[in-house]
């Protein structure tokens, strides 16, 4: 908490929106609140309290927000489910048949609980992981007593002072006044009080791909505006000029050039709405979300949108600039609330989504097939079209896996809970997890991911190479005054500053100067701030690569403009240089050291160059100053140039067309070591089949330092002017040449990683700032941490809250596990089911009776799916998780035509078996066609429980790989329930079986260990064809 100055407010700014807002001149800035409970001051706690009450939280509630009573329909309600519902009914009137109904409403309740429990327990966790995440604002507000004791006359006297403090976004109020700085997201609908070359990112309202800037109304910038806004043709600003040169305009969403507004698409046809409708009723209840292109889906700009330079709307970011703003709308009443469906994210389906779905229509068109011909077998061979219509969707019931859905969300969630465990991470979205499995490119930035993100000072020097105070005092008032995007670099600065240079430090008349916490300021470091007072700030952007301050000196009242950025950005606007004279190390207010006995500086008093140091910037010397930033970077060091220049006409606002004829000061130097964790974990990842390349802005020779430090191979390094004015391919083609990409821009970096997705690759992004949100968003995985900016976070898809590499490695284990999970239930699920086919048209074909009753099928069916839950516990093989895992429908396909069929000969084998050893060849004797149907029963149920430990392996089952124990114990259980239900008489009468004399189980043995030798041949031949399980 922070107690800020009234008088640091602009009053001008204040009138002009009193006038704005129609307030009279009667109307005080500090006047009583209006009818809305706020005027044009910051809000006491009373006044929030009041607020608060009247229009809530700042939370946004969508149609999405997931609640128990939705999850449970979504559960409940799926043609599965709806299919036993009907069989049931049609059991219980038509033939009254309880046992038959009760089992398949159980069959419906188990699936339903279990799905439901599943996915609420995945949402509540999911929410409460998401609570881990808290976006905070600053908030300025009037002081107020504490609530817990009586207001003293000090508490009075301070009520008028204004205090920033830091509250959670949920907590703001219409009236708050908020600072934002680049990388924030605008936290309602706000209107600009005073703002510093604030540029405010709208794509996810408009779909305006460039920044918009914003202004006060009383700003030089509005009345500009004002003059042009009747104008034909309005330029275009500096920033979309830039990024226009730094990358194709092609490559961006949408062609920037055009100032028209987002066109409207013509209105669907009734029929085409009545179709997507029908589409997504079908996929949710398959309990898959369809994500579709869908043309009116998209947002459009409406008059409902003031297009004011003054106004921010919710769900915006800030992408370079500050500003101070007032909120006016908040959560459900903000433009983003009211337009929360339209707003809704659709991503592109991934191929994990899109397999699912195109699965889930297999089984259905298998299920589809089978009933025409056995309803009209069985009709036609028994006379019987009840029966036949019954056994018919029996069948279809047990081809069709009811549990998928649930299999499928028990494995997502189960993947997402095992990387929040420890509250390491938060998965937004449960479908990354399997991304994370499939990812075979990993492009990470640098600092803070393979550095400690602890950068600290290492020099400070002049156009000589030595060490000068100046470029260092100039440095330190540049990051002690700007109020822009956080950067490491200054905190550096100040620290190194205030805490590293004892031989500079002034006399400290208290005696704590050289005591004081690196986070204040000694007083030799206070007394030099003491001497400025800032006037502007041009803040950092990311295609500038600078930012800079413009203070006055107090001393003399003369004007001094500071910049500090990247070497070849600075040189750029620089025409003057400080050449260093031998003597240049000391002035005149210098002191003595009494021990080597000379002179040094004091470094509470800028040192000024002398008139003959100060000389024109010739090639020769760029040319030596970027030789001298390599040699630094070739040693691991980040360097920042810093310039200066006297202002001889003082204004009230600088842009970027002031930052010129600047004086080249010096360079700083800065070190960010490779964590000690980077080195193993780089191994492990490449030995996954994962290849890491290094997306950053920092220079290609500091990256190739750090890269050579942690073993990471390099093939190649890019520039950011590599890659201008280049076709997709040709992009493509350095981008999967190279390891390295230095220097890029925001959108250079999702340019990247968009080129690495065209050629087949699954990619992840870990970034934190607000130039790797375009990034983030085009990643198949986006990666942030939770100390990442507002706006990487939100186009995140995983969180982490341990910002390394060994987090990644584990997720790629967990994701590529998960994946190896559902395949498992997916192929045996299908491969059964296709060899189900085949047996149930010969014995329709050739049996002249049932060859399982309908309650057969479904008691057998739900034993199966019970033994299956535990999949989800199940682990993989280590040469499964040695390589990347990607969907593949062909190889699903191909892997049920090769192995399916196989269970078709033993199922047939039985029933030859039965038809001779026994003598059931017709329906005379109605034991003995129970006794058939009893054992195509057991066999069935225990070959398909059996086959589940040879499918999910490639290895040799029980020996080479062992099931994880909940399996192992599921499938023990219902094998000991399939071959005692026969001997237990009230479940026996109920399910229609019969006791199996003991030759039964000698044959069954042995067509068990039959059907386990020709599986494990069937996979050795389809391993040997295919070089690949599934």
């Amino acid at each position: 908490m922070t107690s800020i100055s009234q008088a640091t407010l602009n009053d001008k700014a204040i009138e002009a929106h009193m006038d704005y807002f129609g307030f009279g001149n009667n109307t005080s800035p500090l006047a009583p609140d209006n009818d809305y409970g706020y005027g044009l001051q910051p809000l006491n706690e009373e006044q929030v309290e009041r607020a608060l009450a009247t229009h809530g939280k700042n939370i946004v509630k969508t149609s999405n927000d997931l609640t128990w009573y939705r999850i449970l329909f979504s559960a409940l309600v799926h043609p599965f489910n709806i299919l036993l519902a009907i069989l049931a009914v049609t059991s219980l009137l038509a033939e009254d048949d309880v046992a038959g109904s009760a089992i398949m409403f159980t069959m419906v309740g188990i699936s339903t609980v279990l799905r439901f429990w599943q996915e609420w327990k995945s949402a509540s966790a999911a929410q409460a992981l998401r609570s881990l995440v808290s976006v905070m604002v600053t908030v300025i507000r009037r002081y107020s007593c504490p609530i817990d004791r009586d207001p003293t006359p000090e508490d009075v006297a301070r009520m008028s002072n204004l205090v920033e403090s830091d509250i959670k976004m949920e907590d703001l109020v219409p009236g708050d006044w908020v600072k934002l700085s680049a990388g924030d997201m605008i936290p309602a609908d706000v209107i600009v009080l005073e703002s510093t070359d604030l540029l405010v990112s709208e794509a996810g309202l408009t779909g305006e791909s460039m920044p918009i800037e914003k202004f006060s109304q009383d700003s030089e910038a509005m009345a500009r505006y004002n003059a042009s806004k009747n104008q034909a043709d309005i330029k275009k600003n500096s920033y979309e000029l830039m990024a226009s040169d730094a990358i194709p305009m092609r490559s961006t969403a949408i062609d920037v050039s055009s100032a028209e507004p987002m066109v409207d698409v013509p209105k669907p046809s009734a029929y085409t709405v009545f179709k997507r409708s029908a589409k997504r009723s079908i996929f949710a209840c398959f309990g898959i979300r369809r994500f579709e292109s869908d043309e009116s889906a998209g947002f459009k700009a409406s008059e409902e949108l003031d297009r004011s330079p003054t106004r921010c709307y919710m769900g915006t970011s800030v992408v370079s600039g500050s500003a101070t703003v007032l909120v006016d709308k908040t959560g459900s009443d903000t433009f983003f609330g009211s337009m929360a469906k339209e707003l809704a994210k659709k991503p592109t389906e991934s191929a994990f989504q899109m397999g699912i779905r195109t699965i889930s229509w297999v089984f259905f068109v298998l299920m589809a097939i089978m009933i025409p011909p056995v309803l009209l077998i069985n009709g036609l061979v028994h006379k019987s079209w009840a029966d036949a219509v019954m056994f018919a969707l029996s069948v279809a019931v047990g081809l069709t896996p009811e549990m998928l859905p649930m299999i499928v969300n028990s494995n997502l969630a189960r993947g997402a809970y095992l990387l929040s465990r420890g509250k390491r991470c938060i998965v937004k979205n449960s479908d990354a997890v399997v991304n994370l499995g499939a990812m075979n490119v990993l492009c990470t930035d640098k600092t803070g991911t393979l550095t400690d993100n602890k950068v600290v000072m290492a020099r400070h020097l002049d156009f000589s190479g030595k060490p000068n105070i100046h470029p260092l005092q100039l440095a330190f008032l540049n990051s002690r005054f700007q109020t822009g995007l956080k950067n490491p670099l200054d905190k550096a600065v100040v620290e190194y500053f205030t805490s590293e240079l004892p031989e500079y430090n002034a006399v400290d008349p208290a005696g704590n100067g050289k005591g004081a916490k690196a986070a204040e300021l000694s007083p030799a470091a206070a007394a030099l701030v003491q001497g400025f007072y800032k006037m502007d700030e041009i803040p950092f952007d990311f295609v500038r690569r600078r930012m800079t301050v413009v203070l006055k000196d107090m001393s003399d009242e003369s004007c001094i403009m500071i910049s500090k950025g990247a070497v070849e950005e600075m040189l750029s606007i620089c025409n003057k240089i400080v050449v260093p004279t031998p003597a240049a190390c000391t002035d005149s207010d210098a002191t003595v050291d009494e021990v080597t006995n000379e002179e040094t500086p004091s470094v509470d008093l800028l040192v000024h160059p002398e008139s003959d140091q100060v000389q024109n910037l010739t090639l020769e010397m760029k040319e030596r100053v970027n030789e001298m930033s390599k040699e630094l970077n070739v040693e691991g060091l980040r360097v920042v140039a810093v310039g200066y220049r006297l202002v001889d006409h003082v204004k009230n606002d600088y842009g970027v067309a002031d930052e010129c004829d600047m004086v080249f000061a010096g360079l700083l130097a800065f070190l960010d070591p490779p964590k000690a964790s980077t080195r193993p974990a780089i191994r492990e990842l490449l030995s996954l089949g994962v290849e890491v390349k290094v997306l950053t802005g920092d220079s290609a020779a500091v990256c190739r330092k750090v890269c050579q430090e942690i073993k990471l191979p390099l093939k190649g390094i890019v520039t950011s002017e590599d890659l201008i004015g280049l076709e997709d391919d040709q992009v493509a083609d350095l981008a999967e040449g190279a390891t390295i990409f230095a220097k890029l821009t925001p959108l250079q970096k999702s340019q990247v990683i968009r080129a690495l997705k065209r050629r087949d690759n699954i990619v992840g992004f870990l970034g934190d700032g607000v130039n790797d949100a375009p990034a983030l968003a085009e990643a198949d995985v986006g990666i942030a941490v939770d100390a990442a900016t507002d706006i990487a976070k939100d186009s995140a898809n995983v969180i982490l809250l341990e910002k390394s590499l060994d987090l990644i490695v584990e997720a790629v284990l967990l994701g590529r596990t998960t994946y190896g999970n559902t395949m498992k239930y997916i192929v045996m699920a299908i491969s059964s089911n296709f060899g189900n086919v085949f047996s149930v048209l010969v014995a329709s074909s050739w049996l002249p009776f049932l060859p399982m009753l309908p309650i057969h099928i479904l008691a057998q069916n739900l034993l199966y799916d019970l033994s299956q839950t535990a999949i989800p516990w199940d682990h993989m093989d280590r040469e499964f998780l040695q390589v990347p895992q990607r969907w593949s429908i062909r190889s699903i396909l191909r892997f049920m035509v090769f192995i399916g069929p196989w269970s078709s000969i033993f199922d047939i084998t039985t029933f030859l078996f039965m038809w001779f050893q026994f003598d059931i060849k017709n329906t005379d004797d109605p034991l003995k066609v129970l006794l058939f149907q009893t054992a195509w029963f057991t066999e069935g149920a225990l070959s398909q429980t059996l086959v589940v430990h040879f499918i999910r392996t490639p290895k040799i089952p029980f020996f080479q790989s062992i099931a994880a124990w909940p399996l192992v114990a599921g499938s023990l259980i219902v094998s000991c329930v399939v071959l005692v239900i026969p001997y237990i008489g009230p479940i026996a009468d109920w399910l229609s079986l019969v006791h199996l004399p003991g030759v039964f189980y000698i044959y069954l043995v042995s067509v068990l260990l039959c059907y386990c030798f020709v599986t494990q041949g069937a996979k050795m031949i389809y391993l040997r064809l295919f070089k690949t399980w599934f």
